[in-house]
């Protein structure tokens, strides 16, 4: 006999003809009970790094814990142990994989025992175990780690050599695969597919959930990279002709794209339970388990320093603004979105801190009336947004948001706030028009109030779209795609080109 070797531990294992599979009873049921892995088979994702971030979600100042309860530990199951109990996770929470779900109620419909067998903790696989309907599961128990060869003796121990069936995900699953009856692999990569099937020709193979190059790119949001745009306003608000105050700018347009992006992924890891729950951001990619968490986490790190470090080679002070916009887009993320208005007022107060940006990088001198139309104008936007989360609210029924401050019954408040906004904006700009400063800037001035009707009608279409729910999520991502948006921009342009 040629032993095969395990590509996991490069230890000889025995080849598939030496397996010996127990014969069916004779009347044609197989009683051989199913084992179900959970992280990545069952459940799409990994669930101590889902526990790791609804830690730091539950309380921020946790994240400064972390490292002491990771020193004190001692073993990878009592850390488990540890985050389990701190961070439970609902199975109504998670993102179960339809594929196994079919697989284990037609194996409790054939009269076979359906167990959970997985390496994360006891606390949070008792309750997906009783959730599924499963007979029993085994578990990590805070001294033993029960992944790989721990999790293949183990299943011995119960069921017997050959005595289980086992549905994995994991290269570390080569050591239960060996010692199971039957091998079933979960969107394994060519690799481990090609090993399971050294270990059992007849090895199934089911679908997960997949991960495509477009989801990790989806993941970053690229369509919010619109929003840093608002650098090159003070740029073209001064009628500059020069090269190179558009090049800084489009230098930091970058920086705080990829901060942008960095600080999304992080939002979205902590947002998990929240997003799942949400009528459009349940499909995001990390919300829908279409992406690993544990590498999207060094996604996130790489863009965030990558944002910085871009900053700070254009200049000191550019580097300065891209780490404040980094570090109030993460506490908004960690604490102050959950804070009623607060909220609205830190999303105002980061699509100014864009233009700021913008003016300091291009060596542009912001007035004050270009500082308050735009104040209260971002301001009308974030309320626009939280408008349209509130009515989506409304329609499903429930009262309050998932980890929000707001209730449903704020809506007509928070849109009579978003009109004020807006109309408040429109006056800055009137006053502006009769301004000395106006006539310094443009030949033509009067054409410049062409320009108050085309805001007014913009703002209050949008408001009015909000309340109805059609505007999705961000006013300006909408805008981008809405074709009446559009139009209206490209009046605006022109209008502002003649008044030149």
């Amino acid at each position: 006999m040629n032993p095969s070797q395990d590509v996991a531990t490069n230890r000889p294992v025995r080849s598939f003809s030496t397996r010996v599979v127990p014969p069916s009873p004779p009347n044609g049921e197989d009683a051989t009970p199913l084992v179900v892995d959970v992280d990545g088979t069952l459940v799409a994702g990994d669930l101590l790094v889902e526990g790791v971030f609804r830690l730091i979600a539950g309380s921020p100042l946790r994240l400064l814990v972390l490292p002491v309860w990771l020193a004190r530990a001692g073993s990878r199951a009592a850390l488990k142990r540890r985050i389990a109990r701190a961070a439970p996770l609902p199975p109504d929470t998670l993102v179960l994989n339809p594929a196994i779900l079919d697989e284990i109620e037609s194996a409790k419909a054939s009269g076979r025992q359906v167990w959970l067998a997985s390496g994360s903790d006891e606390f949070v696989v008792a309750p997906l175990a009783e959730a599924v309907g499963a007979a029993g599961h085994l578990a990590s128990d805070g001294h033993v780690n029960l992944v790989g060869t721990a999790k293949a003796a183990a299943l011995v121990e119960r069921f017997g050599e050959s005595g289980f069936d086992y549905a994995g995900n994991d290269r570390r699953d080569l050591a239960v695969w060996q010692r199971a009856r039957r091998a079933i692999g979960v969107n394994p990569s060519s690799r481990l597919a090609g090993a399971l099937r050294a270990l059992d020709m007849d090895a199934r193979f089911l679908p997960g959930p997949g991960t495509r190059l477009l989801d990790y790119f989806r993941a970053l949001r690229p369509h919010q990279w619109v929003k840093n745009a608002l650098v090159f306003l003070p740029v073209v608000a001064a009628h500059e002709t020069s090269a190179d105050p558009y090049l800084a700018a489009l230098a930091m347009f970058v920086s705080l794209s990829l901060c942008a992006s960095g600080a999304y992924v992080f939002n979205d890891l902590l947002d998990l339970p929240f997003d799942r729950r949400h009528r459009s951001k349940r499909h995001r990619p990390m919300a829908a388990g279409k992406v690993p968490l544990l590498p999207m986490t060094g996604v996130g790190t790489a863009l965030a320093a990558s944002g910085i470090a871009t900053a700070f080679v254009l200049s000191v002070e550019a580097g300065i603004y891209a780490l404040l916009y980094l570090v109030v887009t993460l506490t908004y993320s960690l604490s102050l979105k959950r804070k009623i208005f607060i909220d609205v007022v830190t999303l105002a107060g980061l699509y100014t801190l864009r233009v700021f940006a913008g003016g300091m990088v291009s060596s542009t001198p912001l007035s004050p009336w270009f500082l308050a139309f735009f104040t209260f104008a971002f301001l009308a936007l974030a309320i626009i947004k939280r408008q349209s989360e509130l009515r989506g609210l409304l329609e499903s029924g429930r009262p309050t948001f998932a980890g929000r401050g707001w209730l449903a019954e704020d809506l007509p408040v928070v849109g009579a706030i978003g009109a004020a906004s807006g109309t408040a904006s429109v006056v800055v700009f009137t006053l502006y028009i009769q301004s000395p400063e106006v006539n310094e800037l443009y030949t033509r001035p009067m054409l410049l109030w062409l320009l108050c009707p085309l805001l007014l009608y913009w703002l209050g279409r949008m408001t009015l779209l909000a309340n109805r729910g059609t505007v999705d999520d961000d006013p300006v991502t909408f805008a981008m795609r809405d074709p009446i948006s559009l139009l209206t921009g490209f009046a605006a342009a022109a209008v502002f080109t003649a008044a030149l």
